[in-house]
């Protein structure tokens, strides 16, 4: 573990100096704002290790950080933890990406799959329950490329935006109808949200028309 946050500093130290334009531009404080689902994780383990979006990437707990995969040939932008996975090409965390899901992955033994593998259910797809609180309601939706559906969510207090990809199931379970899987991309700069989801910018727009379609998330 500490070998990755020797990593993460080595690469966030400079490349957050970088983003210094100015000493007028360092005045400038944006917005912090707690991610998605933050508490829910901090009381799930006991701690109040919390992460904001607009927060400088040095201060992310060490014992968080499960991994620093390589994104598009890059290390040192991206830092995955116990179930999100956030994006700091200059030192600071502006996106903040999760999955949620209604069962995990079946059981192993021995390296080998079990013959009957029976799922379990995860006890996180609940907090799908509180997207219209945490996100903010969904303002335009549109069909993705795969067929699925993709919404556009901006929390009324924060101005957080967030895209949320409804996918099908990524793990079945016993269930005849399984309930669809989420994949949540946070952020509250539109110029990096839009790096991650192009369709981010449109689905803006459509929220911003007095026309826009108004759902209601249904779980």
């Amino acid at each position: 573990m500490l070998r990755f946050l020797a990593v993460l500093f080595a690469f966030a130290g400079p490349l957050a100096a970088a983003a210094v334009l100015s000493p007028a531009a360092a005045k400038e404080r944006k917005p912090v704002v707690l991610i998605p689902f933050e508490s829910e994780r901090a009381v799930d383990r006991g701690d109040r290790a919390l992460v904001s979006l607009n927060e400088d990437v040095t201060r992310l707990p060490a014992f968080r950080v499960v991994d620093l995969p390589v994104v598009d040939g890059r290390l040192g932008q991206h830092a995955k933890l116990d179930d999100v996975e956030l994006y700091f090409p200059f030192g600071t965390i502006v996106i903040a990406t999760a999955e949620f899901h209604r069962y995990r992955p079946a059981l192993v033994a021995s390296g080998q799959t079990l013959a009957d593998p029976q799922p379990m259910l995860d006890p996180r797809y609940d907090r799908v329950a509180a997207f219209d609180r945490q996100l903010g309601r969904v303002c335009a939706s549109e069909t993705g490329y795969d067929g699925g559906r993709v919404e556009m969510r901006i929390h009324p207090a924060s101005r957080m935006m967030s895209v949320v990809h409804v996918l099908p199931a990524k793990f079945r379970g016993p269930e005849a109808e399984t309930p669809p899987s989420y994949k949540v991309i946070s952020g509250l700069d539109m110029r990096f949200l839009k790096i991650k989801e192009p369709e981010a910018e449109r689905l803006y727009g459509d929220c911003q028309r007095p026309a826009a379609t108004k759902l209601t998330q249904k779980n």
